[in-house]
């Protein structure tokens, strides 16, 4: 409630987010387009609450990615190979340095208005999710949605990415 209440007060002293300056950035401007324009309200006048917005989205695909990842593990069987990639998957995942960590710790930097913090944690979540969706981290015949989460994890991490750095100018 306090949050929603510190963006609905600040949006009044701001300009609106341009969204297409932002979008530009990403690898995928309507993937992008998309999410930044799904925020309840529009993406409205206060970047920071963009910022927060964006980060939840994150967080939840990043859990989402857990799921899949602890699916495939109870799936791999006895097969240790599988099992072993899985769980260094999870690992760089998890809320333990990684990735749903950095996610968390990125979300109070955001409210501690420390925006070069909130960088360094979203890239440490990029290099922890890209050493899960390397060629060595998964099966090479896993069929699973779990690269393409990776992915999509990938994609609004790079979002966050470019909000934090356009907050610190």
């Amino acid at each position: 409630m306090v949050v929603f209440f510190l963006c609905v007060v600040s949006s009044y002293a701001t300009n609106d987010v341009d969204v297409q300056a932002i979008c530009k950035k990403a690898t995928d401007h309507t993937f992008c387009s998309t999410l930044l324009n799904s925020m309840p309200g529009g993406p409205g006048k206060d970047l920071s609450c963009l910022a927060s917005y964006t980060l939840d989205v994150l967080r939840t695909n990043v859990s989402n990615t857990i799921n899949i990842i602890e699916k495939q593990i109870a799936e791999s069987g006895n097969d240790p190979k599988k099992q072993n990639k899985y769980k260094n998957c999870l690992s760089n995942l998890g809320l333990d340095d990684g990735a749903l960590g950095d996610v968390d710790e990125a979300k109070q930097l955001l409210k501690d208005l420390d925006y070069n913090g909130v960088n360094m944690r979203i890239s440490s979540l990029m290099s922890n999710v890209n050493d899960c969706s390397s060629e060595d981290s998964l099966p090479f015949d896993d069929t699973s949605s779990l690269s393409k989460q990776v992915g999509v994890v990938n994609q609004v991490a790079q979002i966050v990415l470019i909000i934090s750095n356009v907050l610190l100018i």
